[in-house]
C-alpha cells in the first residue's frame, strides 16, 4: 500500500463505511497505513463525502509504545466511526468471523472484549477469509459486511501493549466471496487446559439474553429482538461452545464452513 502524503487523509472501508483517518504524526501516519492496509479504500469523489476520524495526538519524539498504544486508540476511534453509520441497518455483534473462499459460508463467534476472539481468528484463519476479529455486521438478508481491520495482537514481552498487524502480516487473506452467515456460536475461555471443546445448544429465549448484550445499537433497529430472533433460527439456532484452546475449534469451525445455501 502506498502511504499518503502529508496532510491527505489515508481512506479505509469500515463496515462499508468509507472513512478518511487524519493523521499529524508522520510515523504514526505510516504505521497506521501499513495496519489499515487490509481495510485500504480509494479516496470518494467529489461530493459522496466521508466519515472523519483524527487519530490521537502523539508527541513528535514518541517512542514504539505509544505509537503502538495511539495505533490501539486509532482502530477503537474507527470502528466506533464505522457502527455509528451503520446503527440502524445492519444487526452488529461483538465477534470474530472467518468464511469460506469458495462459497461465502461464515461463522461468527461472539465474544466480549478481551476474550479471545483475535486468538482464535489467528489460529484458524489461515486458508479461510479474514472477516472480522471485533465487529460482525449482518444485513437483512444475511450477508455479512467484512471489516478486516488490522488484529490487535499483545506482545509477549509487553503484555500491557498491543501492537495492531494488518491482516496480510499474519497470513490472513480477505474473503474473496460474498461472505454470508451460516453459523451463530457464544464462545466461553472457561475450560482447563486438555478439556476439550463443550458445545451447549441454546434455546430461544436464552439466545437473545445472552446476545443482545453482545451487540451495538441493537434498539436502533425496527423490531430488533424479532430481527435477531429470526437471523438465529436461520442458522439453526445459537450454540454456547465452551473451549481452553483455540485450535481445538477448529472442527466445529470447519463444519460450519462446510454448510451451503
Amino acid at each position: 500500500m502506498t502511504h499518503p502524503t502529508p496532510g491527505t487523509p489515508l481512506h479505509v472501508s469500515a463496515l462499508g463505511v468509507t472513512i478518511a483517518i487524519h493523521v499529524g504524526h508522520e510515523g504514526l501516519r505510516a504505521l497506521a497505513a501499513t495496519a489499515w492496509s487490509g481495510c485500504a479504500a480509494s479516496a470518494p469523489h467529489d461530493g459522496e463525502g466521508a466519515r472523519q476520524v483524527s487519530a490521537p495526538v502523539v508527541a513528535a519524539d514518541a517512542g514504539p509504545a505509544e505509537l503502538a498504544r495511539a495505533l490501539q486508540d486509532l482502530t477503537q476511534l474507527v470502528t466506533r466511526e464505522a457502527i455509528a453509520a451503520r446503527a440502524g441497518r445492519l444487526l452488529m455483534f461483538h465477534a470474530g468471523a472467518l468464511c469460506d473462499q469458495t462459497t461465502g459460508a461464515t461463522i461468527a463467534m461472539v465474544a466480549p472484549g478481551g476474550t479471545g476472539k483475535t486468538t482464535v481468528v489467528r489460529a484458524l484463519g489461515r486458508g479461510r477469509g479474514y472477516v472480522s476479529d471485533e465487529t460482525v455486521a449482518v444485513d437483512d438478508h444475511h450477508r455479512v459486511v467484512p471489516y478486516c481491520k488490522p488484529l490487535s495482537v499483545r506482545r509477549p514481552e509487553r503484555p500491557d501493549v498491543k501492537d495492531e498487524l494488518a491482516p496480510a502480516q499474519l497470513s490472513l487473506a480477505a474473503p474473496a466471496v460474498q461472505p454470508w452467515l451460516a453459523g451463530l456460536v457464544v464462545l466461553r475461555r472457561d475450560l482447563p487446559a486438555g478439556a476439550g471443546v463443550l458445545v451447549e445448544p441454546v434455546d430461544a429465549l436464552d439466545a437473545l439474553v445472552l446476545l443482545a448484550p453482545e451487540t451495538s445499537s441493537l434498539a436502533r433497529l425496527d423490531r430488533p429482538l424479532q430481527r435477531l430472533a429470526r437471523l438465529i433460527e436461520s442458522v439453526g439456532g445459537l450454540r454456547r461452545v465452551r473451549f481452553h484452546d483455540a485450535v481445538d475449534l477448529e472442527p466445529l469451525v470447519a463444519d460450519v464452513l462446510a454448510r451451503r445455501r
